[in-house]
């Protein structure tokens, strides 16, 4: 399993920098620090949540680890919102529109490195 975190990760990180450059060219060059923090911590989040609970506490239950992970994301999702972007003085549309971005197109791609560890042998 540890192959695949380590191909999840690198997709991950490949979708952070595909989101901040979009991100980046959409704003026209206005709140950098909020995109760029955005991707980050998205990609931060998604991937330790990945090794977390689908390679290290629940390899043989890989979905009770992505439903785990969707609530890790949701309490990422309010404390950067709540208290990382205040207390860095970062801006919110920019920050929270890149970190969506990161999360969203992150877990779509999550359940791909799971089925291939599914124990249903009919599913393909």
């Amino acid at each position: 399993m540890s192959s695949q975190g380590i191909r999840y990760t690198a997709v991950t990180f490949a979708i952070a920098a595909l989101v901040a450059a979009v991100g980046l060219a959409a704003a026209g060059g206005a709140h950098p620090d909020g995109v760029m923090a955005g991707a980050g911590i998205g990609a931060l989040v998604q991937v330790a949540a990945f090794w977390v609970f689908a390679v290290w506490l629940s390899p043989d239950r890989a979905w009770h680890g992505y439903g785990l992970g969707l609530l890790a994301r949701l309490a990422a999702f309010g404390a950067v919102a709540f208290l990382v972007i205040p207390g860095a003085g970062l801006p919110f549309a920019a920050t929270l529109f890149s970190l969506v971005g990161v999360f969203w197109l992150s877990t779509m791609v999550e359940p791909v490195f799971l089925k291939s560890r599914t124990s249903n042998p009919t599913q393909r």
